[in-house]
């Protein structure tokens, strides 16, 4: 009997293990897998040179910083999320989905006279065309649940109430409301609308959190108290990401002053693009799509300026870059960046604190240590963050060392002054 119970218990605790590794498995499929832009990627990257041969010497440091804070988001991960995030909607409602988009200036409606959704440009669209795709899908797969881009009679017959926006990101909010306002131009929506008859849920894999309040303040309709159907109670988001806009150290790390004066300062951009569309800032890339709320220097270009992602789109040899890995073959004949360089000579003098470096090198510590990483896998450190003896030959052989005894006069304190410790001085022009 004994013996029967502690297999019971054996074979119980076995099964409980078994469904907590498969609840495990599923929470952490179910979270995005972002790329990034590894110091490797971008050490190694000849595009990535040209694009920051546009700054100075003393800036380039800090777009590299720049590169290495964005996040990329693959098809397939947004694709998997979006699906997901409709699908697990509750099962006894009609839905009708629409992909947000830009419309034309001269015409703000959504759909003509005949209450048919009005055509969209034969040309891509960019973003929306992924998610007109992953609608379409949708609906074959459920076409009682779902309807594509539905008209004005196709509601009335299916009897509509909830509608799905979708979109990838919301930035400042301009475009959704926009696309609200266009369905709310048309009296037969607005009627329904004012009646408390619809019911918008708007989907975006991100979204900045002073979006929803511009959003709601900006559409059409009244949000008083004493309303019975206040819009900001017909109104719902759901958002795999959603961040504060004026939070820039969470997304570009402690130097995030650096980076703004950075992109205020590239006057080859215009000054709405600078920061990005509303002054955004944001970090976020799709495969499908390059958001304008990014940093301009990133996809603006012109005459004047050559954006990384031109045409708010992302390269081949950059989607190459972020899927395939990276080769580290420095041989004594090869050149390293002048991060690098900057770095070994910081190490060579004594300056081995994460922080004293970032502050000298004019980054972050996040991204110092990635670059202490990257130069022990090259062989020019040794795990004790010491200049190993190929290191040491690279640097006594880079151009950029002259005389490595010159010293900044403009710092000097006298012998006499010092209690006994040698002064550790930062950088001079030649070094």
């Amino acid at each position: 009997m004994i013996q029967q119970n502690l297999y019971h218990h054996y074979f119980l605790c076995y099964e409980m293990t078994i469904a907590l590794i498969v609840v495990k498995q599923m929470k952490t499929r179910d979270k995005p897998k972002f790329k990034i832009l590894s110091v490797e990627k971008i050490e190694s990257s000849h595009e990535i040179a040209q694009w920051l041969m546009q700054f100075n010497s003393s800036q380039k440091a800090i777009a590299k910083n720049i590169l290495s804070k964005l996040t990329f988001v693959s098809r397939d991960e947004f694709t998997i999320w979006l699906q997901k995030s409709i699908s697990d909607l509750p099962k006894n409602k009609n839905y009708a989905l629409y992909s947000v988009r830009k419309l034309d200036p001269d015409k703000q409606v959504l759909w003509d006279l005949n209450g048919d959704v009005v055509n969209r440009p034969g040309h891509s669209q960019g973003s929306e065309d992924l998610v007109y795709s992953i609608i379409s899908n949708l609906v074959r797969s459920n076409k009682t649940m779902f309807l594509d881009h539905p008209s004005l009679n196709d509601l009335k017959k299916s009897k509509v109430n909830d509608f799905l926006l979708i979109d990838d990101s919301i930035g400042s909010g301009d475009r959704v409301s926009g696309f609200i306002n266009a369905m709310l131009d048309n009296p037969t929506f607005l009627s329904w609308w004012s009646l408390g008859l619809v019911r918008l849920t708007l989907i975006s894999f991100a979204r900045t959190l002073g979006s929803e309040n511009r959003i709601i303040n900006t559409i059409r309709g009244s949000d008083h108290g004493v309303r019975k159907y206040r819009k900001s109670e017909k109104i719902n988001f759901i958002s795999n990401i959603v961040y504060n806009e004026n939070w820039l150290e969470t997304r570009w790390g402690e130097q995030y002053n650096e980076i703004i004066n950075l992109c205020k300062n590239q006057t080859k951009i215009p000054s709405w693009a600078r920061l990005g569309y509303g002054n955004v800032l944001s970090n976020i890339i799709f495969y499908h799509s390059v958001p304008n709320n990014l940093p301009g220097i990133l996809w603006f270009s012109n005459k004047k300026w050559q954006g990384l992602m031109p045409d708010r789109a992302i390269p081949g040899w950059l989607l190459a870059l972020l899927e395939n890995g990276t080769k580290h073959n420095t041989s004594p004949h090869s050149s390293l960046s002048p991060e690098i360089i900057n770095l070994l000579k910081l190490i060579k003098r004594g300056v081995r604190d994460n922080k004293s470096i970032a502050l000298r090198l004019n980054v972050d510590c996040s991204y110092v240590e990635k670059l202490l990483i990257y130069a022990e896998t090259l062989g020019l450190l040794t795990t004790q963050k010491r200049l190993s003896k190929f290191g040491l030959d690279k640097l006594l052989n880079s151009r950029h060392v002259k005389n490595d005894s010159v010293w900044d006069f403009g710092l000097y304190i006298p012998e006499s002054w010092c209690a006994d410790q040698h002064s550790v001085q930062p950088l001079n022009n030649d070094e």
